[in-house]
């Protein structure tokens, strides 16, 4: 049996019961146990050699004892030596102090490691630092990640381009030289269109992932080695010019860019946009970015390729860039929420349905109402999705009520102009029918005047479409608009809304009456019904019903209600009193 040496205590070691040499051949062994690189420099040396090394520092830096002893302890640096904890090294050796730094270091074979490096000061018998012990740690790898996380914070991950923030600090470099040289310059925002989530959810399609992975390297692969590119977010990117000539640039740039990615676009809702803004010096950086935003909502709004926004619109561009990120939180804060508004047939005095109306419960600033919303989010990129949402919202409503209280009655949904135009507009609808089961003449889509007025071609294709599935459509606020007796008379409409101006004066105003009964008369010969909206009072919907009017919507009927005070009228409807 082998006999196991006796290893020393601490206070045996610091007894005079061991010799000089005792105690340092003991010392010795432990720091050549040590798993840390240890190192020992003479302090009355000018370049502080070596003195001593362990086995660890060998394994560490892949230098042995006859190749280290009597070299400089700089000689791991090589020529890196523009590194913040050199300077803090300094001056700890100059005051004999102890200090903790982290330096890049260099292995024998050139490689480099990140080394921890912790030094302590030895005193001799008068108190002098005589000696420097170092004690080093590989820190390689926590640095790898640490770095790796700082680039994420920065670069996408997926397309190595700059994120926002490295962006807004390239544009005010851009900025800087741009009024420095004289230069002017651009940005360009590049909107691919929100993914189609009616949750609001950034999450991308296996579609959109494989596109927006292509679309970045073409971009990449366009963009002139003077230029910058970012990876802004999942589905924009931006673009910053520097040219003497920087509005042709621009627009060359914008139509080259569309012609680019045109088709790659699958997953995206609406195809890409592109907003345009001078780089004006005077203006913040991020005043820019959400300018060229805006503008970008814009083009997408009027359904332009691209948008350029003067240097005198881009203060007032954040305002709507705002809106939109309110719009944004709206939508994944769960605050938009339906008010329901019972219509009445005036004929037999039975609830007919309800319009079905979006509201917002706006944190700051109350119930927001859909004609204070629709102005606003017609401008929105979140247009598309709000409106799919109140689509589902609605059919998934209208499904439950017919499962649970047996209603058979009408939904009236207001849809925004532009969601007529959706290329999946009908894809929608059809979609909405089948998954929750809902025939479709309970449903009845308000098609807004202006919509005809302005595109009376285009929209007669929506409206036969529609009503090709047997959904009901109604010409919202007839009268509002110039609409061709031709268009009236050809459109399958089912029923006009009669704008509630020329209910307001009613029964006393004799414009009114003749107007009212008129357009009843001709809805009678045109065989389409007739509601009157904005029905206040009990002497309108009293003159209404001898005109023969069809239906009715107002407070002489009922305010729009919630959801759950909207169900208890749908399982027991009253007619009114009057």
């Amino acid at each position: 049996m082998i006999a196991r040496p006796m290893v020393p205590t601490a206070d045996q070691l610091a007894t005079d019961d061991l010799s000089l040499s005792d105690r340092s051949r003991f010392w010795l062994a432990a720091l050549e146990a040590s798993g840390q690189g240890v190192a020992i420099a003479d302090a009355t040396h000018p370049d502080l050699i070596l003195t001593y090394v362990n086995s660890a520092f060998k394994k560490l830096t892949g230098y042995n004892a006859a190749e280290a002893l009597g070299k400089s302890c700089r000689f791991l640096q090589g020529s890196d030596r523009a590194q913040p904890g050199i300077t803090t090294l300094r001056q700890a050796i100059r005051n004999g102090q102890a200090c903790e730094v982290v330096l890049r270091n260099y292995r024998k074979d050139g490689s480099l490691f990140w080394n921890q490096l912790t030094i302590a000061p030895i005193t001799d018998g008068q108190g002098k630092v005589s000696h420097y012990v170092a004690l080093q740690r590989d820190i390689t790898a926590f640095k790898e990640q640490e770095q790796a996380l700082q680039r994420q914070g920065i670069y996408d991950e997926h397309s190595g381009l700059p994120k926002r923030q490295l962006f807004l600090d390239r544009l005010n470099q851009a900025l800087a030289w741009s009024q420095f040289s004289g230069v002017p310059g651009a940005l360009l925002l590049i909107d691919l269109g929100l993914p189609a989530h009616l949750d609001g959810s950034p999450s991308l399609s296996p579609d959109a992932e494989e596109n927006l992975e292509i679309i970045a390297n073409r971009l990449q692969a366009y963009v002139r080695p003077h230029e910058t590119l970012a990876h802004l977010n999942h589905h924009q990117f931006g673009l910053l010019l520097l040219d003497p000539d920087v509005q042709l640039r621009a627009e060359e740039r914008a139509h080259g860019i569309q012609t680019l990615i045109r088709d790659r676009l699958a997953g995206f809702e609406g195809g890409a946009h592109i907003g345009i803004v001078p780089l004006t010096p005077e203006t913040p950086a991020t005043v820019l970015l959400q300018a060229a935003e805006a503008a970008a909502m814009t083009a997408r709004s009027q359904q332009q390729g691209h948008l350029s926004l003067e240097a005198s619109a881009i203060v007032a561009a954040p305002e709507q860039y705002s809106r939109d990120r309110d719009w944004q939180q709206a939508i994944a804060a769960g605050e938009l929420t339906l008010a329901l508004q019972p219509q009445m047939g005036l004929r037999n005095r039975q609830l007919r349905g309800f319009e079905v109306q979006l509201r917002w419960q706006h944190p700051q600033q109350g119930t927001l109402l859909a004609s204070q919303l629709m102005e606003h989010l017609e401008q929105s990129q979140h247009r598309e999705t709000v409106g799919r949402w109140f689509l589902d919202q609605a059919g998934q409503l209208l499904s439950q009520w017919r499962n649970s209280a047996q209603f058979s009655g009408l939904f009236a949904l207001s849809l925004l102009p532009q969601q007529w135009k959706s290329p999946s507009f009908i894809h929608d609808l059809r979609s909405l029918l089948e998954t929750y089961q809902i025939p479709p003449e309970q449903l009845e889509l308000d098609l807004p005047a202006q919509s005809l007025a302005e595109s009376a071609a285009e929209s007669w294709d929506w409206v036969y479409a529609v009503r090709d599935l047997g959904i009901g459509i109604g010409l919202a606020d007839f009268g509002s608009r110039s609409i061709g007796l031709y268009d009236l008379r050809n459109l399958p409409l089912t029923t006009l809304k009669l704008e509630r101006r020329f209910v307001r004066g009613l029964p006393d105003d004799a414009n009114d009456r003749a107007i009212v009964r008129g357009v009843v008369a001709m809805s009678q010969a045109l065989k389409v019904r007739i509601v009157a909206r904005g029905v206040d009072t009990v002497d309108q919907a009293k003159f209404l019903a001898r005109a023969e009017c069809d239906a009715m919507q107002g407070l002489a009927y009922s305010a729009p209600l919630t959801i759950e005070e909207a169900l208890q009228v749908a399982r027991s409807p009253q007619a009114p009193a009057w």
